[in-house]
């Protein structure tokens, strides 16, 4: 959910973009995914104030909308968080927190001197593909276009460019040269070679009595406090139209006029011609060659360019032009008049010296008008079937930008209008399991949920690499929201015994510690708690770097963070239970003697240097100016957020 999220902040250039520049680098550098921008705040704007840097003041509204932002782009991929999930996972603090860095930035290189020239903005805005023309040129018209339906102006884009060319001159130069001493790497070196034994045991759910069934009183409250686990993704419904190949066929077939036209057209394609199967040596050196051709005499060409340190070709069912194309006009003249099975060269050919041999001749007949009908039908309708796949597409197109709604295109391009059920971003329904969509309504969600809200103008999106495209317009929106109690009764249940039984276990579980560390058997501690269920105590005897990676059991993990004579427990996945770990002995390794394994360690780390020392050095930028935060003003857009459930 937001994982990738707090992995992307530890990076260079994620300590940059993250809701500080979010709008500006989705426009300015994803270059075609510019759908879903929404303005920002630019340097200021109304609301009330959460943090101040410097001069520089972060509104909530600011907040906001880059939290709302975050979270639409979230939705297009895909990824249904809901404000609530957000909100539970930190993110209004990372939000800020993460607003901050870019103010601070912003301000130390104004405050250095540092100046970003409108020349290289205005160069920036140039070359950026999002905004050329057809002819491949910076289009004034398409730049003010997108950045009017994002709801960007230039000013305020022109500033995030701005302040993300401080962001991006600072950091990069606080990152430079970051080297690590093997001092340093040495005891990450020696700890993959670390070993430990020890046994784990699994008090299971299934070995634990849940208790009896809750009453709805219960049952209600546990409900309430479970509610995340219940929700279905915002959902939206769609009204398409689906334009495909197979639709205008029946428009596109060619004419008896139109093939004769081509065949008349076709120069010497349907002539007679000659077809020559020929096998080639290449040399650089004439002795060479006339050693081959020597021995070619003798035996097969494949053979004596081998015995020669040479590679023979061939050159299959080629006729003359394609000949030229591949060696020469000279070459193919001399081929094409050779003798069948002859052996020619060494002939002097540019640069190389070729030996070669004709060992087939295939003589193609003309094709008559009516031999050749076919292959020119089914090119003609083709290349009619293209243009009329464009044609229509652009026509839709401009009627959409011309103002017209969904139901009078569609009216006037003659087509049929369909209605989606309530699916997700990547298509499903959650109200039916069992619904397969057509994979083309893939792309037509992608494109439903790029829409900032219903009502909104239609938007032509391509659904298959063959031409086919969609007119797509946003009905309704289903908001993120759990399913009804009513609904998910026995499921719910189901999971509160689990639960139940899951208490249980970490009991037990823990009641276990004590014996495990005074010598108690892992097996006997088990049968003494009554576990009686579940699988049979598994010992491990591992290397660190045997068992690092990220299928790495939940036991093992916990295994390498203790100390030796110790228990813990660590909750499994699926809620399956607890893995009770008791580490009986640690053996330590010095990778002192093993350079590949430092070199290993160091490759690994090597990362995590410049990021850590961009945030050292914001850090240390942030101690030099005046930062201060709104605490209450944070509560309280928490509280707000909260309430509304959206960041609008």
């Amino acid at each position: 959910m937001l994982n990738f999220f707090r992995r992307f902040t530890k990076s260079r250039f994620g300590l940059i973009v993250v809701f500080v520049f979010l709008a500006v680098i989705a426009l300015a550098f994803a270059a075609g995914d510019i759908t879903g921008i929404q303005a920002n705040g630019g340097g200021g704007g109304g609301g009330g104030i959460v943090a101040k840097v410097g001069k520089h003041e972060i509104t909530d509204r600011e907040v906001r909308e880059r939290i709302d932002l975050f979270l639409r782009n979230l939705q297009r991929d895909g990824q249904n968080v809901t404000m609530e999930q957000f909100l539970a996972q930190g993110g209004l603090e990372l939000a800020v927190d993460e607003m901050i860095n870019g103010a601070a930035m912003v301000e130390f290189a104004q405050q250095s001197g540092m100046q970003v020239s409108k020349k290289l903005i205005d160069g920036e805005i140039a070359s950026n593909p999002a905004f050329l023309g057809l002819d491949g040129k910076f289009s004034q018209k398409q730049f003010e276009e997108l950045l009017s339906q994002n709801r960007i102006s230039p000013i305020t884009f022109r500033e995030q460019m701005t302040n993300e060319r401080y962001a991006n001159w600072l950091v990069n130069r606080a990152t430079l040269g970051s080297q690590i001493p093997e001092g340093v790497v040495l005891p990450y070196a020696s700890l993959l070679l670390e070993r430990r034994t020890g046994i784990v045991g699994l008090v299971s759910t299934i070995a634990m009595d849940p208790g009896p069934d809750p009453d709805d009183k219960v049952l209600t409250a546990w409900y309430n406090s479970k509610r995340a686990r219940y929700m279905v993704p915002e959902r939206r419904i769609l009204r398409y139209a689906m334009v495909k190949p197979d639709t205008l066929k029946t428009r596109t077939a060619a004419t008896e006029a139109e093939i004769a036209e081509a065949y008349k057209k076709a120069g010497n394609r349907f002539a007679a011609t000659q077809k020559r199967t020929i096998e080639l040596v290449t040399a650089l050196d004439q002795n060479i060659a006339g050693q081959v051709a020597a021995k070619a005499k003798a035996g097969g060409l494949t053979a004596a360019a081998t015995a020669a340190g040479l590679e023979a070709r061939t050159l299959t069912a080629l006729e003359k032009p394609a000949v030229v194309t591949q060696v020469s006009q000279a070459f193919a003249d001399a081929a094409f008049a050779a003798a069948p099975d002859a052996l020619v060269g060494p002939v002097k050919v540019g640069p190389s010296w070729l030996v070669y041999r004709v060992t087939k001749v295939e003589e193609v007949a003309a094709r008559t008008l009516d031999q050749a009908r076919p292959e020119l039908a089914t090119e003609i309708a083709a290349r009619k079937l293209a243009e009329a796949i464009a044609a229509l597409r652009q026509s839709i197109d401009d009627g959409v930008g011309d103002g017209k709604t969904f139901d009078e295109a569609v009216a006037d391009a003659k087509l049929a209008a369909e209605r989606s059920p309530a699916l997700t971003a990547a298509g499903a329904n959650p109200d039916d399991p069992a619904f397969k969509p057509d994979p083309a309504i893939t792309a037509v969600m992608r494109a439903g949920f790029a829409v900032e809200q219903a009502g909104d103008e239609p938007q032509v999106v391509p659904v298959a690499e063959d031409g086919s495209f969609a007119l797509v317009a946003l009905e309704r929106i289903v908001p993120a929201a759990p399913r009804p109690l009513a609904q998910v009764r026995d499921r719910v249940v189901k999971d509160y015994l689990v639960d139940q039984a899951l208490i249980k276990a970490r009991a037990v579980a823990t009641a276990m510690i004590a014996k495990l560390e005074k010598g108690v058997p892992m097996q006997q501690a088990l049968a003494e708690a009554g576990v009686t269920k579940g699988p049979p105590p598994k010992p491990f005897d591992f290397k660190r770097q045997d068992v690092l990676g990220p299928n790495m059991a939940p036991y093992l993990q916990m295994a390498f963070s203790m100390a030796p004579k110790k228990a813990k427990l660590v909750e499994g996945p699926n809620r399956e239970g607890y893995y009770v770990v008791y580490v009986d002995t640690i053996e330590e390794h010095s990778a002192a003697s093993d350079p590949a394994a430092i070199q290993r360690v160091r490759g690994g780390i090597a990362p995590q240097i410049g990021p850590e020392f961009a945030r050292q050095f914001i850090g240390s930028i942030r101690n030099h100016l005046k930062v201060t935060r709104n605490e209450k003003a944070i509560a309280q857009l928490r509280a707000e957020l909260t309430r509304s459930g959206s960041a609008r």
